[in-house]
């Protein structure tokens, strides 16, 4: 049983586990003939979302990244704009005004930038969430009470202050440390910027790049643990199969009525057009789980040792209609009755952990005082979740273990799922009409559900990995495209002195590939030590991936190479006559 319990004011779980522990031996020394039951208590909140912690904190820190990038295209674009205003902005400072009023100006231009965005994107974030609170596709807990309160509209208020004052800090620092005078005769001259402005645009890029490396090695991991989770194999065949929960309610209360309803179910959703085989279990996989305990018999065990297992309740039909494949022995019939000698069986874990040195067939397994004997081994089913081992799991006949209440009637059709499902609810009504029959769920939606967190937290990293990589490739077009206006006087000297088309390409596009190497050893470098954060979210991937860690430089240099082309080209059509006359006037 699953019960939830609050604590008292100040009461830490472990202390009270230590009690729990207590009163278990207290009951087991005063009742020795009860099964050896026991608690372990656990936090609600590490209960419910515990597992997916550890993927919101990496979405967080993707989402932190493409910030970052953003504020480092936004400081090149207002270092840029500065530099075009130089002149305007020196004589400001020859009239009078200080520093501070200038180094104030430019990040009041950079705050009211960063509120205008949040602004615009508030609306935005209503709307995504809404959509994302009210789908059914993703399973994720507490996901439908998801809401943008006042604590996320006080947090979108800071970020937008810290982002504002981020990327406004380095052009109204760089504005600050002007010299008047030089800057006044450059402005007359028509200069372009000094080495200083082009080192820090420089840096900005490489940084942009470095930060686009992180995010796509991490997304590129995410997604080959994720076509890998693709392929495994979940022990049963979800396909052309769907399940319906029957819930009696209080109209069947003993077993002897359970039974006749369960067995007129079987018999007339069996006879419908269609159908291939009918089913019922307790707990489907995926699902929800129990333990309980099971001993090999002739064998003694401490109480750390006790050996357990899931166990499910099924009908004879329910192993044939989930093609749970059966290794050796058989399956349940209907001569395992109540009356009849108790039989069970088990998976190949479960066989391997007690009779490791055996054959399990005819073995006697002991559960609390009554023994079962094994009568076939199954092959494991991923009960869990896809990304788990397989436990130890072990099958009762329905008939013979009365420890249940609603079941699962599984169907397997012979025909689409979807054209059975009219039919199959008529089936149920002939048997009760009050019998509630719309909880529908076809199998292939529950392994979906199985896997969405996992492909909802490796979407949403590839889309910030994409958009990290769009940022990147336009920071790197800025700079590039500033770079070729501030040189044109330079670039038409080149061509007049007979350059070639080729030479100004490879001039121009060399400089973005040089920035953006740059960017990517820091960025591998800085994703080698990252990546180990995600050790706990791969599967069947290792965070040092080759693949994925030889595939993202790749992909950077190819968009550096594009972003780099354009002002490239236009940079080759420049013409030297027209420019020296512009440049002399």
């Amino acid at each position: 049983m699953a019960v939830i319990g609050r604590l008292k004011p100040g009461v830490r779980v472990e202390n009270a586990q230590g009690e729990f522990d207590l009163i278990t031996q207290q009951v087991q020394q005063a009742h020795p003939e009860r099964n050896r039951n026991g608690a372990r208590l656990s936090s609600l909140r590490e209960r419910i979302s515990g597992r997916l912690r550890p993927a919101f904190f990496v979405l967080f820190c993707a989402v932190s990244c493409v910030l970052l990038i953003a504020c480092t295209n936004l400081s090149n674009l207002l270092l840029a704009r500065a530099t075009s205003r130089r002149k305007e902005i020196a004589i400001r400072v020859a009239l009078g005004a200080g520093r501070a009023r200038l180094v104030r100006q430019m990040l009041t231009e950079s705050l009211l930038l960063a509120c205008c965005g949040a602004a615009l994107g508030l609306p935005l974030a209503f709307v995504a969430t809404r959509t994302l609170a009210a789908t059914r596709a993703v399973s994720i807990p507490l996901l439908q009470s998801v809401t943008i309160d006042a604590r996320a509209l006080v947090f979108t208020l800071l970020a937008a202050l810290v982002t504002g004052l981020l990327f406004g800090i380095v052009p109204a620092l760089q504005v600050s440390r002007w010299d008047v005078p030089e800057t006044l005769k450059e402005a007359s001259r028509g200069s372009s910027e000094g080495g200083r402005g082009a080192w820090i645009r420089g840096t900005l890029v490489v940084s942009e790049v470095a930060l686009a490396c992180v995010l796509l090695v991490g997304a590129g991991l995410l997604i080959r643990s994720f076509l890998r989770l693709l392929e495994v194999d979940p022990g049963f065949r979800p396909e052309q199969t769907a399940s319906w929960r029957i819930e009696t309610g209080g109209r069947y209360n003993t077993p002897a009525q359970k039974d006749a309803l369960y067995d007129q179910l079987v018999r007339g959703v069996g006879a419908t057009p269609g159908v291939e085989s009918v089913g019922l279990t307790d707990a489907l996989p995926l699902g929800r789980n129990r333990s309980w305990g099971v001993a090999a018999k002739g064998v003694t065990y401490t109480r750390e040792t006790y050996p357990v297992a899931f166990p499910r309740l099924i009908n004879p039909g329910y192993i044939r209609t989930m093609k749970i494949p059966l290794r050796a022995g058989r399956e349940f019939t209907e001569h395992d009755s109540a009356d009849s000698q108790k039989v069970l069986i088990v998976n190949e874990t479960m066989a391997r952990r007690l009779w490791p040195d055996r054959d399990p067939l005819g073995q006697i397994a002991l559960n609390g005082r009554e023994e079962w004997r094994v009568v076939g081994v199954v092959g494991d089913v991923r009960h869990g979740a896809l990304e788990q081992e397989a436990s130890s799991e072990m099958y009762f006949p329905i008939a013979q273990n009365r420890d249940w209440g609603s079941l699962d009637l599984v169907v397997r059709s012979k025909l689409p799922i979807q054209s059975l499902v009219s039919s199959v609810r008529e089936a149920l009504s002939r048997v009760d009409p009050n019998l509630p029959n719309s909880d529908f769920q076809p199998l292939e939606d529950l392994v979906d559900q199985a896997v969405s967190p996992r492909r909802f937290v490796t979407v949403l990293l590839g889309g910030f990995s994409f958009l990290a990589l769009i940022l990147a490739s336009l920071g790197i077009y800025g700079v590039i495209s500033y770079s070729v206006t501030q040189g044109t006087h330079e670039i038409g000297v080149r061509l007049a002195l007979g350059a070639g088309v080729r030479a100004v390409l490879q001039l121009v596009v060399g400089q973005g590939l040089r920035l953006a190497l740059v960017g990517i050893a820091i960025g591998l470098a800085g994703a080698f030590l990252l990546t180990r954060v995600l050790r706990t979210m791969l599967f069947g991937v290792r965070p040092t991936d080759l693949v994925t860690f030889l595939s993202v430089p790749l992909i950077l240099s190819g968009a550096t190479l594009l972003a780099s082309y354009i002002p490239a080209r236009r940079a080759t059509k420049v013409d030297p006559i027209a420019r020296s006359r512009k440049r002399s006037s």
